[in-house]
């Protein structure tokens, strides 16, 4: 009977922990994501800066930051849009980063 209650408390707490963070697009690797999407394309010819912003959680639980484009822009001094991703990466749902990467001029 312990043996019972012990291994449905592992389960309940495995299954409870595996989604505690996790990036919103794309693939999801449960042990590790790390990936970059596209998201569009700008009016720029070419590109020869770029600017990152990011969000980041922890356990799921507290997500700060500013993934915007707008601040993307703005980290990377950029005026004209060549290219929008998204890089996203995530740690066994304990860490969780997201991106959102302009190249421009």
């Amino acid at each position: 009977m312990r043996k019972a209650v012990v291994s449905m408390l592992v389960l309940i707490v495995g299954l409870s922990l595996a989604g505690c963070g996790y990036v919103s697009d794309g693939p999801f690797g449960w042990m590790m994501t790390n990936h970059i999407t596209p998201v569009a394309k700008g009016s720029a010819l070419t590109g020869f800066k770029e600017g990152q912003a990011c969000i980041y959680s922890f356990f799921g639980m507290v997500t700060v930051g500013d993934a915007g484009i707008e601040a993307a822009m703005r980290n990377g001094g950029i005026k004209d849009v060549f290219t929008i991703d998204s890089a996203s990466q995530s740690f066994f749902g304990t860490y969780t980063r997201q991106c959102t990467v302009i190249i421009g001029s």
